[in-house]
């Protein structure tokens, strides 16, 4: 639990500030890493001209001969207990074991503080593993340099990517924005005060993106309903908000900006950041009032704790263990290529969770619009931008 209760929710589809790691080598077997010759840059989830969009995503190679490869992940600071990205990283490296793309007894490392990251990565080496799988931005340099070091090594990193890529990294980015446009629509024609709050962790793209994405959502609903249902905690146009600081749940900053959103008039919450988003559950409960919470990344009705399963209005999904098991399943069959592989509502890499006990609160003409915008986005109908 004292794992689970520290989160960070990061994952790079936009280009950002990194965090520079150098790597360190670990008594025992020694493992030599050099930097990389050229510092590569994050890559746009929406630039097209550096990035391909795998529409197979949600398939597997299973019927494809694979040769089981030594596996090893490593987790950021949320550890793999988090609920969120790094369990969901995890559980694809678990279905790769089961499909027979990964081979069983999979080494799964997680880092406490920054100054793991070296270390865990020489540790993955120094077993002998064929693939490493990082998990979130953070661990963008030292993937970046371990790859280097070791061309004969494959990497996928989840919520990064590169330009130019790198030949033996495979990046998985999602545009969570896409779903959370349809998310932001749902909770303005749901909200009974016309106010929803909105927070994050930290001002990095893979935060701000759901808050982004949410926002232009309640904007639309606002232009084609006539409302004027209004957001707190995130600016479009100046790309700024409210942001705790920290993704530790445990921080006091952490509940007393749910709070101070709440005591703003807002019923319907999406805080970025995996556990982040529980104390203002809890927050919700004790006040006794009639609100909902907006998940991200896992279905957080089963995801978080039951105790809050009455709060969940819906999720802003990402397709994240399929993305892992089908790159491991691609290296075992041979199959395996270089680049970014972007999760969209085209090809079901990021979508929206089933209302749960919210469902019977939804109308049904108001879920019918929700369909067709998540169709309209889809098909290329639908600009979130425009």
């Amino acid at each position: 639990m004292k794992r689970y209760l520290r989160f960070i929710a990061i994952f790079a589809v936009l280009g950002m500030v990194l965090v520079a790691c150098s790597p360190a080598d670990e008594g025992g077997e020694e493992t030599t890493t050099t930097e990389a010759t050229e510092e590569p840059t994050t890559t746009e989830a929406m630039d097209e001209t550096t990035t391909t969009e795998a529409m197979d995503d949600t398939t597997t190679t299973e019927a494809m001969a694979m040769t089981p490869v030594v596996t090893c992940l490593v987790t950021d600071l949320a550890g793999v207990d988090d609920r969120s990205f790094n369990a969901a990283a995890w559980q694809g490296v678990q279905d790769a074991v089961a499909s027979g793309a990964a081979a069983a007894d999979p080494i799964l490392l997680e880092s406490d503080e920054q100054a793991d990251y070296a270390p865990n990565l020489d540790q993955c080496l120094a077993q002998g593993a064929q693939h490493i799988v990082t998990v979130g931005f953070e661990l963008g340099d030292a993937t970046a340099t371990y790859a280097a070091a070791n061309p004969d090594v494959t990497f996928t990193i989840v919520d990064f990517a590169y330009d130019p890529e790198i030949p033996n990294v495979r990046g998985l980015v999602y545009q969570t924005d896409e779903a959370a446009f349809a998310a932001g629509y749902l909770a303005a024609g749901v909200t009974q005060t016309g106010i929803i709050g909105t927070y994050g962790g930290l001002n990095i793209p893979t935060v701000s993106i759901f808050m982004d994405g949410m926002t232009k959502g309640v904007n639309y609903y606002n232009e084609q309903n006539g409302a004027s249902v209004t957001v707190i905690g995130w600016d479009v146009d100046a790309q700024d908000g409210v942001f705790t600081g920290v993704f530790d749940p445990a921080d006091p900053v952490v509940r007393s900006t749910c709070e101070s959103m709440l005591d703003e008039g807002a019923d319907i919450m999406l805080p970025v950041g995996g556990a982040i988003n529980l104390p203002c559950g809890t927050a919700i409960q004790d006040r006794g009032i009639d609100a909902a919470l907006i998940g991200v990344d896992q279905d957080a009705f089963l995801a978080a704790p039951e105790e809050y399963q009455d709060l969940w209005l819906v999720t802003i999904e990402k397709g994240l263990a399929i993305q892992v098991q089908r790159s491991l399943e691609d290296h075992a069959a041979g199959a395996w290529t270089p680049g970014v592989t972007v999760g969209t509502l085209a090809n079901d890499g990021v979508g929206l969770s089933e209302y749960h006990s919210w469902a019977d609160r939804v109308p049904a003409e108001l879920d019918a619009e929700v369909q067709q915008i998540l169709a309209d986005i889809a098909s290329g109908a639908l600009d979130i931008n425009g």
